[in-house]
Parts: C-alpha cells; structure tokens; sequence
C-alpha cells in the first residue's frame, strides 16, 4: 500500500525541530512510494543521492529532479485513468519564479504532495480491488 495521507503542514512542522531531518525522510518516502508505483518504467533517482547531487551542482540538480518527480506523478495518474494538475512545467514555474516572493516552494510543495496524494488513492483502490477478488475466489 502506499501512503495517501501526506500533509504539507506536518513537513513544514516536523522539519524544523528535527532540523532538516524529516524533510529528507518524507522526500525519500515519496520517492520510493512513487517508484513503488512505476516498477516498469524509469525510476527517479534515491532522494539521498538527489542531496548529494545538489551539493556538487550548487541546489540546480534538486530543481531539475522537482521537475521529474512531478512530471512522474502526472503520468502516472494519466495511467490510472485520471487528471493530474498542474503539471510539471507549471509547478516548477511557480517554484522557481515564486522563491522571490518566498512562498513559491510552498505552493509547488503542497501541488506535488496533493496530486501524489490523488494518484496513491487511486494506485491502491486498485490494489485493495484485486486483493478483494484474491480473497473472494480462494
């Protein structure tokens, strides 16, 4: 099953008594969650090794994997059968033109983590539905 519950709040709320800790822990979860989800197709890279990128590239690689991890939770739902917005291309916009005015990276946070949200709801409906016909037929 993959989590469906993620909240922007409780990633701002956590992160900064645990100084960064949590916010690595939850992008991490996300990112396994989401390649949970696409086993066939390109996997995004490890959250950890997004860090470590990020560090040699001065922060650009992180903007970049932003970009992927949005454009995967797009084409995912359009798997499933349903509307994804907005997408990847606007969401980076609104982060990296939205950073001037401070709640930029809020706002793409809370699209990605909603539409990720939207997308695990429906990848486990089908997951339950099949496990309930497993159950039925045995």
């Amino acid at each position: 099953m993959i989590k469906e519950n993620r909240r922007l709040w409780k990633l701002l709320l956590l992160t900064i008594p645990t100084f960064g800790i949590y916010n690595i822990v939850f992008w991490y979860q996300l990112t396994r969650d989401l390649n949970d989800m696409n086993r066939e197709e390109k996997k995004l890279k490890n959250y950890i090794v997004v860090l470590l990128l990020s560090l040699l590239t001065c922060g650009i690689y992180r903007w970049v994997w932003f970009f992927y991890v949005a454009d995967r939770i797009k084409t995912t739902g359009e798997d499933l059968g349903i509307k994804v917005g907005p997408g990847p291309g606007t969401t980076l916009f609104i982060r990296l033109f939205g950073t001037f005015i401070i709640i930029g990276p809020l706002i793409s946070n809370f699209i990605v983590i909603r539409n990720m949200n939207k997308v695990a709801k429906e990848y486990n409906k089908g997951f339950t539905a099949s496990t309930t016909v497993e159950k039925e037929s045995a």
